[in-house]
């Protein structure tokens, strides 16, 4: 199988900076993901929960019904806040390792590959004026 992306394997500061942003995406993408689904939970219950509600001699049938209702209302609240505090710390740590491994990368590790880089550009062109002397 052929590699199209190309991983920054020659830097560690390069992965943790690029890791960091999937992070913060893939959160990002679950956070809407978690704030949907919980929302389609709550309006798919709503219109039965508020009818049995309102109705003030409930069966026992009804009242289990209201019971459960409430119940799983309560525990959406609950998951949803848990999802999203989880998150929330992907988030942030994705967003720590992005701002050190940028810029670890940009103050140590760039700097000196360019000097190589100029250095080797220095050291053609002495060849390359040698070569025409000669």
């Amino acid at each position: 199988m052929e590699n199209r992306v190309p991983l920054p394997t020659d830097n560690i500061y390069k992965f943790y900076a690029l890791f960091g942003l999937l992070l913060i995406i893939f959160s990002i993408g679950a956070m809407v993901y978690v704030n949907q689904s919980t929302n389609d939970l709550v309006f798919d219950v709503a219109v039965e929960y508020e009818t049995l509600k309102a109705d003030p001699v409930r069966s026992v049938a009804d009242e289990a019904r209201f019971m459960l209702l409430e119940r799983k209302l309560e525990i959406a609240g609950l998951n949803k806040k848990t999802f999203m505090l989880c998150l929330a710390a992907l988030f942030v740590g994705g967003g720590f390792m992005v701002l050190y491994g940028f810029r670890k990368w940009h103050t140590e590790v760039q700097p000196v590959q360019d000097e190589i880089a100029r250095l080797s550009l220095l050291k053609l062109r002495r060849e390359v004026r040698e070569d025409g002397d000669a």
